[in-house]
């Protein structure tokens, strides 16, 4: 379930995964980039008869998630909702949790959008199952600090003096929270970095990804060479994406263009 604005909202298959980059210079599993993608369509009966891309549509990223994960199946124990920085840490705007993007295009067949870009959210992965993982995520997108609204609840005392605040429940954050979602996403992609002089970038990729994230065996591998492109896709890629080979194993779904 999405709770955003006044529509029902259908998760578009494919576009809505975990994703790990991993880069020719990643040593150690702190080093992957974790990134949480979600896209969704307007549904609901007026909205039958119109092509998903002709929709009201909702992008979400969750990016720069720093997890500290022993392989892809730590994901389940993720837990970003009453995260706070420890004394060790440096001081950081941003915590593990990642930034989140939000993109929402209120127009059918438009690419006109209403953009946030927030470091006060919250998120969790409530459960795992296989590859699947139960998130659930709140955010506020009109300034409001969610911290500030959760300090603000009624605080309890335990029977041996603790003071505790009940968890919000679905209830609060569809009421208080202008975004609110509790869905089901795949493990998805894992992009290798290959160094152009290696002689299998597929059997290199998929070494590496063993190595830092523990995979199994992909559903699919799709090798891209950037100077292999047309003219028109070179010409947009910058020096340092071209001077490698991009492996991506595919997990968990379906992926489309």
């Amino acid at each position: 379930m999405i709770y955003f604005r006044d529509h029902h909202w259908l998760p578009v298959q494919g576009y809505t995964r975990f994703d790990a980059l991993i880069q020719t210079d990643d040593k150690k599993k702190d080093d992957v980039f974790w990134m949480l993608d979600f896209r969704c369509v307007a549904g609901g009966a007026q909205w039958r008869r119109v092509r998903h891309w002709e929709r009201p549509s909702l992008w979400l990223q969750l990016s720069s998630i720093k997890p500290k994960l022993r392989d892809w199946r730590d994901l389940e124990h993720l837990d970003f909702w009453n995260w706070e920085q420890e004394e060790d840490e440096p001081l950081s705007l941003f915590g593990p949790g990642g930034v989140l993007n939000v993109d929402f295009y209120p127009k059918c067949g438009s690419q006109e959008r209403e953009h946030s870009f927030l470091n006060d959210a919250i998120w969790r992965v409530a459960a795992r199952e296989d590859g699947m993982f139960t998130v659930e995520l709140a955010a506020f997108a009109d300034g409001r600090s969610l911290f500030e609204q959760l300090t603000a609840q009624e605080v309890k005392v335990t029977p041996d003096g603790r003071a505790e605040r009940d968890e919000p429940d679905a209830d609060f954050w569809k009421k208080n929270a202008e975004l609110y979602l509790v869905e089901n996403i795949p493990f998805g992609t894992v992009t290798v970095r290959a160094p152009r002089n290696v002689s299998d970038p597929e059997t290199y990729a998929l070494r590496r990804a063993r190595a830092l994230i523990g995979i199994g065996e992909p559903e699919h591998v799709n090798v891209t060479d950037h100077l292999k492109a047309g003219e028109r896709i070179r010409q947009k890629c910058p020096d340092n994406i071209r001077q490698d080979i991009f492996v991506e194993l595919h997990f968990n779904g379906f992926y489309e263009d």
